[in-house]
């Protein structure tokens, strides 16, 4: 059977130099393979331009992702033939030209994220170098040994404190896969063998870190996983600029993606509306993810001074910004894009040993915009944006019903049990598990007049709350639903400042469906 000869190998010696000054096998083979470029017309990167491509094509190693990408642009094709189709039905009615309009808008979204995913995909082929030191020995073969999967939280614990990782970036990391420096994610893995890969499907959600919780990883690759990209979410960049002088950081990222200095990457849709501003549809630059490289680059070439990242260059070993605010405690710099990588990494964390604090400038912008968490445990305290949190509906900036019941508890709120209660108690578990590492219940089991009570301790110090601290100890035992009746919000989202009263009951209603978006659910 005969080996893959690499071109490009052979001729890596060669590129510059004329045809009639090439050895007589060399040469023979080049005026075969070139046909019809000439090379003596190319220049030298562009003969090494042409070998790599050729390499590529016929390299067996690089089989499965040449059909990949066979599969990928069939999948195009069709969806253009689709477009074709749609655009030439006739539509007699209203219904019809309805239904036409948006079966031809989900088709060229899906289009526009297909070709998202080609200009973002990277050229980094390099046909591999054949060992000959060994040619006469006989190989040792390699114990096999069946391939063990880690379900996604123990991924992401072990991501998290060996480098920082979020899953955010994981996502990442997932989306490229193990060809372009990613990683590879499975699914059902406790019943299949081989289990399925998962891959990312385009459209539908901006939330690509959802789909994470049903995957499995290989436990060997997830030991040794060395990225070659690290990735910060446009919510991190925006911060990370945000008090450079004079500096409209999310206009200044906009200019960069224009300049293709930055690319935002979207695993649901390959990217955002920074690039597809057309398209009111695709997520928001904030849920988009940028390398870090390009952004360390543009930091180095487009500001008066480089941004200060001490010893490394990972995201999650750096602070965001150079405020004291960013870090509070003193056991060492917060995560560049999420701090929360100190207390994921912590074994063993108990909520009893957390303490919480609702911080910020009421006055200014309300929840959702400036407000973090203050989290403290162990010795270490971080700040953390409640959307990091997954405590704000994202597509509007208020609280979401997770937010509205943990600032509930931290005005000492009961929540009474109803199936909707309980399901929002489920999710804001969940927020827990996941973004701090809590795998025990963090709250008392539900008590009637009580109401579900929680294993930490959680204030309010946002602008005027300690004022309002007497006031609100005279209502403490009111439930969420008096509060709805009396108007009492627990945020204004940016409105005034001001108490309710028994004249207030439509505002505060209305603020109250405003930010709780799953009330119905």
């Amino acid at each position: 059977m005969s080996s893959f000869d690499s071109l490009t190998l052979a001729l890596e010696a060669w590129f510059d130099t004329p045809l009639p000054y090439l050895p007589d096998a060399l040469r023979e083979r080049i005026v075969q393979e070139f046909f019809p470029m000439p090379w003596d017309k190319l220049s030298a990167e562009q003969r090494r331009s042409v070998a790599l491509q050729l390499d590529y094509q016929h390299d067996p190693a690089m089989e499965n992702d040449r059909q990949d990408w066979w599969d990928f642009f069939q999948r195009m094709d069709a969806v253009k033939a689709q477009i074709t189709d749609w655009d030439a039905v006739a539509t007699p009615t209203a219904g019809e030209l309805a239904l036409k309009e948006k079966r031809l808008a989900e088709l060229q979204r899906e289009l526009a994220r297909m070709d998202a995913q080609v200009r973002h995909a990277r050229g980094d082929y390099f046909p591999q170098r054949e060992l000959n030191d060994a040619k006469d020995e006989a190989p040792v073969a390699a114990p096999t040994q069946a391939v063990r999967y880690i379900a996604y939280p123990k991924a992401m614990h072990q991501l998290a404190a060996r480098l920082g990782a979020t899953p955010e970036e994981l996502a990442a990391w997932v989306f490229w896969g193990p060809g372009q420096g990613g990683i590879a994610a499975y699914v059902n893995a406790n019943e299949l063998d081989p289990p399925p890969r998962f891959h990312y499907g385009f459209g539908g959600n901006d939330d690509y870190v959802s789909p994470l919780m049903a995957t499995w990883f290989s436990e060997e690759e997830i030991a040794h996983f060395s990225p070659t990209e690290r990735y910060i979410t446009g919510e991190a960049l925006i911060q990370r600029w945000k008090d450079k002088p004079g500096l409209q950081a999310e206009a200044f990222i906009l200019a960069k993606i224009r300049e293709s200095r930055l690319q935002d990457i979207h695993p649901g849709f390959g990217g955002t509306r920074g690039t597809f501003q057309e398209h009111d549809d695709f997520p928001p630059l904030t849920s988009g993810l940028f390398m870090v490289s390009q952004v360390e680059q543009v930091e180095a070439e487009d500001f008066a001074k480089p941004v200060d990242r001490g010893q490394t260059s990972t995201p999650i070993q750096q602070p965001i910004n150079d405020s004291a605010e960013d870090i509070v405690g003193h056991g060492g710099p917060s995560a560049a894009t999420q701090p929360n990588a100190i207390f994921l990494a912590m074994e063993n964390l108990l909520a009893s040993e957390l303490t919480m604090a609702f911080v910020g400038d009421r006055g200014e912008s309300g929840l959702g915009a400036n407000n973090m968490l203050e989290i403290s445990a162990r010795g270490e305290t971080r700040r953390i944006a409640l959307a990091g949190l997954n405590l704000v509906d994202r597509r509007r900036g208020y609280l979401n019903s997770q937010g509205v019941i943990l600032l509930g508890m931290a005005h000492k709120k009961t929540l009474t049990r109803t199936d909707q209660n309980a399901r929002k108690m489920s999710r804001l578990r969940d927020v827990f598990r996941l973004h701090l590492g809590i795998n025990k219940d963090p709250f008392e089991a539900y008590r009637k007049g009580r109401g579900w009570v929680p294993h930490f301790r959680i204030s309010d110090k946002r602008g005027a709350a300690d004022a309002r601290a007497k006031r609100e100890a005279e209502r403490r035992t009111e439930s969420f639903e008096d509060l709805t009746e009396r108007g009492n919000s627990f945020a204004n989202s940016g409105r005034s400042e001001r108490s309710f009263n028994d004249d207030d009951d439509d505002a505060a209603s209305a603020w109250l469906r405003e930010n709780d978006p799953d009330a119905r659910a």
